[in-house]
């Protein structure tokens, strides 16, 4: 008889601590054979997950590089630099404080249109004012959606955020809003709200000349709290999320991480910061656009509501159709939830796209003093003494828009453009586009076209006045306006506020010129004029120059005129 039983031979019910002991103790060559069965089984077993796991990630790898937007038949992909790693795309080579300038560089590289990937997608680079509008234009369709940004994940979608949402009903809707907001704001010149905010600027400025870069700040925010809702006693808080919201959209050095590595969304708040601030932005942006909101909507019900608003005109309309409808909510096509973010989102793009080609404004009076001259004969002469620039001065001020239009061609405040995706296969010129790309028009190319612009890099307000350069257009009574300017985008999504923008930066500059010398400072030891880096500007999406010191001096017998002018206005202000 075998030294060791058998299993069938025990009771294992009325046994089975015996039975877990005595092979737990006594093991044989049956337990040890079963011990080296089990491992080699695990052994094999692994071996066999792991070269299935290598062999799926390899043929993803070669699948990827041989496969990866692959066009079709007949059909090539663009050009571009190549990627310093594959799926990542290119990292090395690019300024990322200043990217418009790598992209400016590689699109006269690759003859004007060339690829990048980053993080697995196709990037499509465009710096030709041709190639642009035969895609953004006359194809529309295909090339006016929006893609993610990382850092905000549902940007595109929900309705939250008009110019970046994709092409859908909450898109059309509020864009029908903004259409039908900023024309009738324009129709009433504003309501009269641009001259004595810029009163109060020009005010402030006397009291305290070191303030200009705040200053501009806070002269385009509580001229967009006041046509948003009708009160300027929250501009600061649409300034603070302003210059918060715009670096987080950023895909530079401004912006969050996750916009150029979108795999660190991933990561939780404790290893990834930036996602709490991101957070925490939204929530205070949320909290401040409901509750204007509100405030608007229970001062029409007590009869205190300011005469014009965007929020305004929004709860009347929507009474309107209520009292037409019955109970059908119907107003412009979407809930007041929505229109907090509609309305919010006016009054958030209008401070920065507007305040960033007018601090530009001083920074190119000091750097060419002779267009600070030429355009402040102008004004004298058109405006005189006793009042500032006005809205129906536009037409005899030519030198003053050209002096203001340069400044958005020279520096651009959105250099790289704002993205574009791509909803369906194209080709162009043989070249393959692929759906789920995204298109870049890179301003700051467009911008310096030397056969548009010839010397591109120079200052030159000339261009629009004079007939012998390619960009002059007239009459002079009408042009240089920025309506129709590459700048402000193209097709279906071109900026909505152009004419508001015409209108604060008439009025301001003209206003500056009338009053102010702008001047460089001046080393107190050499003597020697301190002039401000033109290039000393911030790396946001939509951007201008950064603080700089310049010497801001009231014209001589303008001080009493300007404390008069606020006596008469400052009851407005509030």
């Amino acid at each position: 008889m075998s030294q060791y039983p058998q299993p069938h031979q025990y009771n294992e019910s009325a046994q089975p601590d015996i039975i877990q002991s005595s092979y737990i103790e006594n093991p044989g060559p049956f337990s040890t054979a079963t011990t080296l069965i089990s491992h080699s089984s695990s052994i094999t077993t692994s071996v066999l997950i792991l070269t299935l796991l290598y062999q799926i990630g390899f043929r993803f790898i070669v699948r990827y590089l041989l496969l990866h937007d692959r066009p079709p038949k007949g059909l090539k992909l663009v050009p571009g630099p190549t990627s310093t790693i594959p799926f990542l795309g290119r990292v090395h080579g690019v300024n990322a404080f200043a990217p418009w300038k790598t992209m400016h560089q590689f699109s006269n590289q690759y003859n004007r249109i060339f690829r990048l990937t980053a993080y697995g997608q196709m990037h499509i680079w465009i710096g030709d004012a041709k190639i642009a509008k035969d895609l953004i234009v006359k194809r529309a369709a295909k090339y006016s959606s929006r893609p993610a940004i990382a850092a905000i994940p549902g940007a595109e979608k929900g309705g939250q955020y008009l110019a970046l949402n994709e092409l859908d009903d909450h898109w059309r809707l509020q864009r029908r809003f903004a259409h039908t907001m900023f024309t009738a704001a324009h129709q009433n010149s504003y309501y009269d709200i641009i001259r004595p905010e810029a009163i109060r600027m020009i005010y402030n400025l006397l009291n305290d000349p070191t303030d200009h870069f705040r200053q501009t700040d806070e002269f385009t925010a509580r001229i967009s709290a006041r046509l948003c809702y009708g009160n300027p006693s929250e501009a600061s808080r649409h300034s603070r999320n302003a210059h918060e919201f715009i670096p987080q959209i950023s895909p530079t050095a401004a912006g969050p991480a996750m916009n150029i590595f979108p795999f660190l969304i991933h990561l939780p708040e404790w290893i990834n910061t930036s996602k709490r601030w991101v957070r925490e932005r939204r929530e205070r942006e949320r909290e401040l656009w409901l509750s204007e909101l509100e405030r608007v909507k229970q001062s029409l019900a007590n009869g205190t509501a300011a005469p014009h608003s965007y929020a305004r005109t929004y709860f009347e309309r929507l009474q309107a159709a209520k009292n037409n409808q019955g109970n059908t909510p119907a107003g412009f096509g979407f809930p007041e939830s929505e229109a907090a973010y509609a309305i919010g989102m006016l009054s958030t793009m209008a401070i920065f796209t507007i305040g960033g080609p007018l601090y530009t404004f001083y920074l190119v009076m000091v750097l060419y003093p002779e267009w600070q001259d030429k355009a402040r004969e102008e004004v004298d002469r058109v405006v005189g003494s006793d009042r500032i620039v006005g809205l129906s001065d536009s037409p005899d001020l030519p030198t003053l828009r050209a002096c203001i239009k340069e400044c958005l061609r020279w520096k651009p405040p959105v250099p790289l453009g704002v993205p574009r995706l791509v909803t369906e296969d194209d080709e162009y010129e043989g070249y393959y586009i692929p759906k789920g790309s995204v298109v870049h028009i890179i301003e700051q190319a467009l911008s310096y076209d030397p056969e548009l612009y010839p010397d591109p890099t120079k200052y030159n307000p000339a261009r629009w006045l004079e007939p012998e350069y390619p960009s002059y257009q007239e009459p002079l009574t009408v042009h240089p306006r920025l309506m129709g300017f590459s700048g402000f985008g193209s097709g279906r999504r071109v900026c909505p506020g152009i004419e508001l923008t015409e209108a604060e930066l008439l009025i301001a500059c003209g206003s500056l010129l009338q009053n102010f010398e702008m001047l460089p400072n001046v080393d107190p030891n050499t003597g020697e004029k301190l002039f401000p880096d033109p290039d000393n500007r911030n790396s946001n999406v939509i951007g201008g120059p950064n603080h700089f010191d310049f010497n801001l001096q009231v014209r001589a017998g303008r001080a009493e005129r300007i404390r008069n002018m606020y006596e008469d206005v400052k009851d407005q202000l509030d």
